[in-house]
C-alpha cells in the first residue's frame, strides 16, 4: 500500500560500517521527511537479557534432550515480555546451532550467520558476501539473489556484512517462498560458485576504459570498489568508521570489514575462496527461524542437503579476544572531506570520547549500561545534553552518539559535529566536568524513570518486522556465544535493575566511577577538513593504478583484456532461469486480511477508529491541513516541526514538559505532511501530523500532554530556539551522499511540477541550502514570531483529522478522553482545502559535491495513483528494474544500484545510487524505449508475472497495528480501493504493457527532469547537448 515500509527496492547493499551496523544488499525505502533521519542511530534498548528462566510447567510440541532431524534439542524456554516461545537446538554432527523462535507471526525469518574476522581492510567479507549470492550448485544462474527479487513476495531479501559476522536473512508470510528462499540461501551460502568473473563484477577489476580496445587506458572497476568510494564520502560514516578502529584495534575491529577502496584492490580471487572454506564451514555457522511456519521441514531439509555432509570442526579460529586495555588514554585526529552542503570550513570539525565499557556478553551489565548511557545524553534532562549542547557552541551530537554494543567489547560515545578546532579543549573540560558533577550530585530519579518508561513501552509496541529486528539485535551477542535467550527477558532486567537503585542510592554514580573517571581506555577521536582530502584520495587511488600497471606482464595485459570481453559476454548473456524456484499466481491471488475501519464524526471532527488487537496500547494520530499558508510560512513549517515540543508550555518548562512525556508516552511526533492529489494529479495537501501512542492505562495523561502542546506551547527562550535551530540545520546536512539516490529523485521530480519543487524545497537538499540563507538573513526573534504566527493558525478543530486504533475493549474509554480533548479545541478559520498543481517545462540541475560518485535521476509525469494506467506502469517498472538498469547500469557500468519506480504521485523515476558515470548513465534512462522495443518479443508471461510479484511484495507488506488505516486517513484510499488496484496489478496483460510502452515512453516527456548530485564535470553540457543550471 502507499504508506508501507517498503524493504525491498532496486537498490543493492548499501554499504554501513557504523560500529556494527550493517552491510545490507537493500535500502529501505523511507518518506521524505524521514530521508535526512536515515543517517542517526537508534540506541538500542530492546532485547537484551541475563539470566534463564525456564518455564517447567508449560506443555511444549517439542522436548529438551530429544533429537529431531539430527539437531538436539537443547533448550526451551517461554519468554512472556514478546509472547514467544524460544527453542534453541544443536546439529549433533556439526555442531551448527539453531535458534528457532515460535511466534503468533504471519511474517516467517530464516537467516544463516557466520562469525566473519578479516585481518586486513581489503573488504574480503564483504565482497564473499556479494558472491556467495552470485551462483551456486544448484542454481547456476548469475545473481539469483536479484533475479528472485522478482521471484518471490518476500518482505525482506538481504545479505549483511558487520565487523566480525555476515548475515543472510530474509522475511515471509507466504510457506511457499519460504521454502523457496530457503534453498536458495542455503545453497548460496554452503555452495557457492564463486566464479572469478563475479568476483570481477562485484570486488574489483582492471579493465580497459574502451573495452574493445586493447590499447586504451586502463581503469579500476567493481560493484563494491565503488559501493565503498561512496561509503567514504560521507564524513559521518568516516569518523565512525575510524572510532572503531583506534577503539579496538588490537584485531579484527582494527581493520575495515567493509573494505577500504585503496586497499580492496589487494583482494586476489584465491584468498575469498580460502576464506569462504574457513570461515563458511556449518561449524562456524549459526541458524535463526522465526514465525509460525512448520519448524520440523527446515530441520528436515538443512540436515538431509547441507548438514549431514559436513563433519564437526572447531570453530574457535574465529572467536574473537577481548580488547587488552590501555595503560594511559590515546588521542587520534583523522582528515575529511570539505562537506560542499555542510556547515562553514571552520566549523566542519567533529569530536568524540570513547570509552571502553564492559564485555558484550556480560547482559545485565551491558544492559544497564545502556541505560545509563540513555540518562546521560537523551533529551534535556540528560547530564551531557546540558553541559555540552545547551552552550550551543556545536551542531549538536554526532553521529557516533551512543552505547555501542555491536562488538564483543562494548563502548560509549559522546562526540559534537560542527564546531570549531579551538573548542575542542571546551569540550574536553566539559565532559571531564560533567562526570565530575555527575557523580558528585547524582541523578533525578524521574528522569531515570521516563528513560525505563520508555523501554516498557517498547516492549509492548508491535513491529510488522519484529523477527528481523530480534536477530539484528540479537546477532552481535550470539556471534559472541552470548546467552542470547535470557536477553529477551527484559521486564526482569529493569526489575533487578529498579531494585539496585532502590538499594543503592549511589548506583549509577559507582558505575560512572568504574567506567568514567577510573577507565584509562579512553579514546579522544578528532576530524577536521582537508581542502585536499578528494585529490589526496585521487593521487593515491592513481598511484595505487600506477603500481598495479608497472607489475603487469604481456602476459597479465592479455589476460586483462580478454576477461572484460568475457565479463561483459557473461553479463549480456542469456540464461535459463528456469532453474529458479517461483511463486504461482495461486500463491498470491489472496489479499491481505485488513481490520475494518470505521469514519465518525465527534464534535464535528472527522474521526477514523479501528478496532485491532495493540497489545494494550491506543495509537493516536492527528492531522492538521495547512494548505491555508502562505508560502513564507510554510518554508518554515520543517523547522516549526522540529523545535514545537522542545521548547516547552505555558505550565511546564521544556525539561519539566520532557519528563511528562516520556513518563507517560512513547513521545509527541510532529512532522510535515505532503499529499498529492491521488485522483487526479492536479492538486496537493499540506498537513501537520501529530503522532504519539500511549499505554492504555495512561491514554488520559496522552490526551492531555497532546492538549497542553496543541494550546500552551511556548517558543519564548530565544536562546534555547537559537540552539535548536543551528542544531537542525547541522542535522539536516548529514547523511547526504549515504542517501544521495532519495534526494536525486526529489530534487529531479522538483523539475515536473510545482507540488514536488515545493517538496523539495520542505525536505530536500533544496531546503538545505533554504535554511543556511534564511537563519543568516533573519533574527532569532523574526524566526520566533513567525513560528509562533504557525502554531497559532493550524491547531484548530475546524482543519483537523484524527485516527484512533486501539483494541475493541478499551475503544470506549479511547474515545471517552478523546472527547474531552477536543472540547477544549479552539474553532479557528478554515484552511484551503487544497492547493492547484501545476507541471513545468522541461529543465536539468547538478548539485556538485565533493565526493567520488554520482546520483543520478530522471523524472516525468505519467499518471496518479488511481488511474488506471497507474497499476500497469508500476509493473512496468519493476520489469526495467530488473532487466534493464540493474544489468546496465549496475552489472556492465558499475553503479552499486539502480531501479525505476512510480510514485503515488503519478512522477516516475529513474535513478542510480553510488555511480562512477553520470551522464552514461542518464543516457541509459533515456534509452528505455529503445531496450524495451528491441526486447519486446522477451515480454512472455513469465517475466510479466515477475515484475507482479515485485509489486505485490509491497503491496502486501505487513503493518504494525498503530499504522492500519494509514492510507485511508492520509490518502483517502479505501481498502477497497486499494484491493481494485491489487487485483489490476495481477490483471495486467503483455499487450496492456506494450500499450503504455508506446503512451509513456515512445516520445520524450512533456514534462520531466533530470538531476545528477557528484563530482564538478566540465564536459556535462558538452556530452548530453542541455543546458544545466549547476549548484555548488
Amino acid at each position: 500500500m502507499l504508506t508501507r515500509l517498503q524493504w525491498l527496492k532496486a537498490v543493492p547493499r548499501p554499504l554501513r560500517m557504523l560500529h556494527g551496523q550493517l552491510a545490507r544488499r537493500n535500502i529501505n525505502s523511507f518518506t521524505v521527511e524521514e530521508v535526512r533521519r536515515r543517517a542517526k542511530t537508534e540506541p538500542k534498548l530492546a532485547l537484551q537479557g541475563d539470566m534463564p528462566h525456564v518455564m517447567a510447567d508449560r506443555k511444549y510440541k517439542y522436548s529438551e534432550g530429544k533429537i529431531y532431524h539430527g539437531f538436539q534439542c537443547e533448550r526451551i524456554e517461554y519468554i512472556p515480555d514478546f509472547e514467544l516461545m524460544s527453542c534453541t537446538l544443536r546439529h549433533v554432527g556439526t555442531g551448527t546451532e539453531f535458534w528457532y523462535i515460535d511466534r503468533n507471526d504471519a511474517n516467517n525469518v530464516f537467516s544463516i550467520n557466520f562469525r566473519t574476522t578479516p585481518f586486513d581492510s581489503t573488504g574480503l567479507p564483504h565482497i564473499l558476501e556479494h558472491l556467495a549470492l552470485c551462483g551456486s550448485k544448484n542454481f547456476p544462474v548469475r545473481d539469483p539473489f536479484f533475479k528472485m527479487l522478482n521471484r518471490s513476495v518476500a518482505t525482506f531479501m538481504n545479505a549483511m556484512t558487520g565487523p566480525d559476522y555476515t548475515l543472510y536473512p530474509f522475511s515471509t508470510m507466504n510457506e511457499v517462498d519460504f521454502r523457496n528462499l530457503q534453498k536458495i540461501y542455503l545453497d548460496a551460502v554452503f555452495r557457492p560458485n564463486l566464479a572469478y568473473l563475479d568476483f570481477l563484477q562485484e570486488g574489483w577489476r582492471l579493465e580497459h576504459k574502451e573495452l574493445c580496445n586493447r590499447d586504451s587506458e586502463l581503469i579500476i572497476k567493481g560493484v563494491v570498489y565503488n559501493e565503498m568510494k561512496g561509503a567514504f564520502s560521507e564524513n559521518s560514516q568516516v569518523f565512525t568508521q575510524n572510532l572503531l578502529n583506534n577503539m579496538l584495534p588490537d584485531h579484527t575491529y582494527g581493520y575495515v570489514s567493509g573494505g577500504n577502496p585503496l586497499e580492496i584492490p589487494k583482494l586476489t580471487h584465491k584468498d575469498l575462496v580460502e576464506f569462504h572454506r574457513k570461515y563458511y564451514h556449518p561449524s562456524n555457522a549459526r541458524m535463526f527461524c522465526y514465525g509460525s511456519f512448520d519448524l520440523m521441514k527446515t530441520l528436515a531439509f538443512v540436515d538431509k542437503e547441507y548438514l549431514s555432509q559436513h563433519k564437526c570442526i572447531d570453530n574457535s579460529y574465529s572467536r574473537i579476544p577481548k580488547q587488552k586495555p590501555w595503560q594511559q588514554p590515546r588521542n587520534v585526529h583523522i582528515p575529511s572531506r570539505l562537506d560542499s552542503m555542510g556547515a562553514t570550513f571552520d566549523r566542519q570539525n567533529q569530536i568524540a570520547i570513547a570509552l571502553l565499557m564492559c564485555d558484550t556478553t556480560d547482559i545485565q551489565e551491558s544492559f544497564e549500561l545502556n541505560v545509563l548511557s540513555e540518562v546521560l545524553i537523551r533529551g534535556p534532562n540528560s547530564a551531557f545534553y546540558k553541559s555540552l549542547i545547551e552552550p550551543n557552541f556545536s551542531g549538536g551530537y554526532n553521529q557516533s552518539t551512543g552505547y555501542s554494543s555491536d562488538c564483543k567489547d562494548t563502548y560509549f560515545v559522546v562526540g559534537l559535529q560542527d564546531l570549531k578546532v579551538e573548542d575542542f579543549k571546551k569540550f574536553n573540560v566539559l565532559f571531564d566536568q560533567t562526570v565530575h558533577k555527575t557523580i558528585e550530585g547524582g541523578f533525578e530519579t524521574q528522569h531515570i524513570e521516563s528513560v525505563l518508561h520508555n523501554l516498557e513501552l517498547s516492549l509492548k509496541h508491535q513491529s510488522p518486522h519484529f523477527g528481523n529486528a530480534l536477530l539484528f539485535n540479537s546477532t552481535s551477542l550470539w556471534n559472541h556465544d552470548g546467552d542470547i535467550v535470557s536477553s529477551l527477558r527484559v521486564s526482569e532486567m529493569i526489575a533487578r535493575l529498579r531494585c539496585s537503585l532502590k538499594e543503592n542510592n549511589n548506583y549509577f554514580q559507582q558505575k560512572m566511577e568504574k567506567y568514567f573517571t577510573n577507565n584509562t581506555h579512553k579514546l579522544t577521536l578528532t576530524m577536521s577538513p582537508d581542502e585536499c582530502y578528494e585529490e589526496n584520495f585521487k593521487q593515491a587511488e592513481a598511484e595505487m593504478l600506477k603500481q598495479k600497471i608497472n607489475a603487469l606482464d604481456s602476459k597479465k595485459y592479455k589476460e586483462i583484456y580478454e576477461n572484460g570481453l568475457k565479463l561483459e559476454a557473461s553479463q549480456k548473456g542469456t540464461e535459463n532461469t528456469d532453474v529458479l524456484p517461483c511463486l504461482s499466481l495461486n500463491d498470491v491471488k489472496e489479499p491481505p486480511k485488513i481490520p475494518t475501519i470505521e469514519v465518525q464524526t465527534v464534535q464535528n471532527v472527522p474521526t477514523q477508529l479501528c478496532k485491532v488487537p495493540t497489545n494494550e496500547i491506543t495509537y493516536l494520530k492527528c492531522l492538521f491541513n495547512i494548505t491555508g499558508l502562505s508560502r513564507d510560512e510554510v518554508v518554515l513549517v520543517p523547522l516549526f516541526c522540529n523545535v514545537i515540543n522542545d521548547m516547552g508550555t505555558a505550565n511546564h518548562n521544556f525539561r519539566e514538559f520532557d519528563k511528562l512525556v516520556l513518563s507517560k508516552t512513547a513521545g509527541i511526533d510532529v512532522k510535515l505532511n505532503f499529499v498529492e492529489n491521488v485522483k487526479d494529479a492536479k492538486s496537493y495537501r499540506l498537513g501537520l501530523m501529530m503522532n504519539t501512542h500511549a499505554l492504555d492505562k495512561n491514554v488520559a495523561d496522552m490526551f492531555a500532554l497532546c492538549e497542553e502542546l496543541l494550546l500552551n506551547f511556548r517558543l519564548d527562550d530565544t536562546d534555547r530556539l537559537k540552539m535548536l535551530i543551528e542544531n537542525y540545520i547541522s542535522n539536516i546536512s548529514v547523511g547526504i551522499a549515504s542517501s544521495g539516490h532519495l534526494y536525486a529523485m526529489l530534487s529531479s521530480a522538483a523539475l515536473v511540477s510545482d507540488a514536488a519543487k515545493l517538496k523539495s524545497l520542505l525536505s530536500g537538499v533544496d531546503h538545505i541550502d533554504f535554511m543556511k540563507k534564511y537563519v543568516q538573513q533573519n533574527s532569532t526573534e523574526q524566526i520566533r514570531d513567525r513560528l509562533r504566527n504557525i502554531g497559532s493558525k493550524v491547531f484548530s478543530k475546524s482543519n483537523m483529522r484524527v485516527a484512533i486504533n486501539s483494541s475493541e475493549a478499551f475503544q470506549p474509554t479511547a474515545l471517552e478522553h478523546y472527547e474531552n480533548f477536543l472540547k477544549n479545541l479552539p474553532t479557528l478559520k478554515n484552511m484551503s482545502a487544497k492547493s492547484e498543481l501545476h507541471l513545468l517545462e522541461p529543465s536539468f540541475q547538478h548539485f556538485v559535491m565533493n565526493i567520488p560518485v554520482n546520483y543520478c535521476a530522471k523524472s516525468f509525469f505519467a499518471v496518479p495513483y488511481l488511474h488506471e494506467d497507474h497499476p500497469v506502469l508500476r509493473v512496468l517498472a519493476k520489469l526495467v528494474s530488473a532487466k534493464y538498469l540493474l544489468p546496465v547500469v549496475r552489472e556492465q557500468n558499475g553503479a552499486y544500484g539502480a531501479g525505476a519506480k512510480i510514485g503515488s504521485d503519478g512522477i516516475f523515476c529513474f535513478f542510480s545510487y553510488r555511480d562512477p558515470h553520470s551522464t552514461k548513465t542518464l543516457d541509459a534512462f533515456d534509452k528505455t524505449y529503445e531496450w524495451l522495443k528491441a526486447e519486446s518479443n522477451k515480454l512472455d508471461q513469465q517475466t510479466l508475472f515477475e515484475a507482479k510479484l515485485g509489486v505485490l511484495q509491497q503491496l502486501d507488506s505487513p503493518i504494525a497495528p498503530g499504522n492500519i488505516g494509514i492510507d485511508y486517513f492520509l490518502y483517502e484510499v479505501s481498502q477497497e480501493m486499494f484491493i481494485k488496484y491489487r487485483s489490476r496489478v495481477l490483471s495486467v496483460t503483455v499487450d496492456e504493457l506494450r500499450n503504455v510502452i508506446e503512451k509513456y515512453f515512445k516520445k520524450e516527456p512533456k514534462h520531466f527532469g533530470k538531476c545528477i548530485l557528484g563530482p564538478a564535470n566540465d564536459k556535462l553540457e558538452q556530452e548530453t547537448n542541455l543546458k544545466w543550471q549547476i549548484i555548488s
